[in-house]
């Protein structure tokens, strides 16, 4: 049986081997929103149970964390495709500032999770950690009293990233099944394969924290894994500004905060620009 029918049956499983078809799909959504990202379906295949389909349209289907079959459409919607896809899942989405009016010119249903919304930052602002006050003073009392040095993260800076995860795996006292430890190790595993890119954290040689980020179908950043030891946790906005630095003019997503209120808090306190809403198209 061949690829194209394997996908028209039931559709392919995510796999590193689906990446160069769905790479320029991706690309053309220019969707700011963190699903639409080679990183995100890729590494979170399993946890959303991605599937592949080329009919009716280029999509994926997965079941989000609510428990909802969704189906993430790749190329342009119109009515006979929202009409088919609806037939074999709960919603269409996410879908961007887009959907309301789609939902109007196709005769469906529109929603929205807050739980479900990106943050997102202005780099320029984030590099000084402007509109964070307390952030901004943990970083600059870090930096004076620890000294620590940003690494960039490569072949030879990954083994300090691996040591920060399983001992930040520690800290947390969670496993890997209610943790996205699995993810983070497969990501720094394949990070040149995704376009990922980050930095590592020292002190006096020792890794504390890492970061990793990857690009956005709309030309923006998303950062994909934070993690840091807890006693070092002043770590985050020094290293949240370094990287905002490095990247440069733009803005830097952190996705969304699953309904859990430290996340949100945590994401509230860096000051962000805008929440991206992410609409769920369904029949009336």
């Amino acid at each position: 049986m061949t690829a194209t029918a394997i996908v028209r049956d039931g559709g392919l499983p995510m796999s590193p081997d689906l990446l160069p078809a769905l790479r320029p799909l991706i690309a053309a959504t220019r969707s700011p929103l963190s699903e639409y990202s080679l990183a995100n379906l890729l590494l979170f295949r399993e946890r959303h149970a991605y599937r592949f389909h080329e009919t009716p349209i280029p999509h994926v289907r997965g079941i989000t964390y609510d428990g909802e079959h969704h189906a993430l459409p790749l190329a342009p919607l119109d009515a006979a495709a929202c009409a088919l896809l609806l037939g074999e899942a709960d919603c269409i989405g996410p879908l961007g500032d887009e959907a309301p009016g789609l939902a109007d010119a196709f005769g469906l249903r529109c929603d929205w999770r807050d739980a479900d919304s990106d943050y997102v930052y202005d780099t320029d602002r984030m590099a000084v950690l402007a509109g964070a006050k307390a952030k901004r003073a943990q970083a600059r009392a870090f930096e004076r009293e620890q000294r620590p040095q940003a690494r960039r993260l490569d072949a030879s800076t990954v083994t300090l990233a691996e040591a920060v995860l399983e001992g930040w795996r520690g800290d947390v006292g969670r496993s890997d099944d209610d943790t996205d430890c699995h993810e983070c190790r497969e990501a720094l595993r394949l990070r040149d394969v995704l376009g990922l890119e980050g930095l590592v954290v020292t002190i006096s040689g020792d890794p504390v924290a890492f970061l990793l980020s990857g690009p956005a179908a709309d030309g923006s950043r998303i950062v994909h894994f934070a993690k840091g030891r807890r006693a070092f946790s002043a770590a985050y906005p020094w290293m949240f500004a370094r990287h905002a630095a490095a990247i440069g003019r733009g803005r830097i997503n952190f996705e969304q905060d699953l309904g859990r209120p430290g996340f949100a808090q945590a994401k509230r306190a860096f000051a962000p620009v805008a929440r991206l809403r992410k609409y769920r198209l369904r029949a009336k």
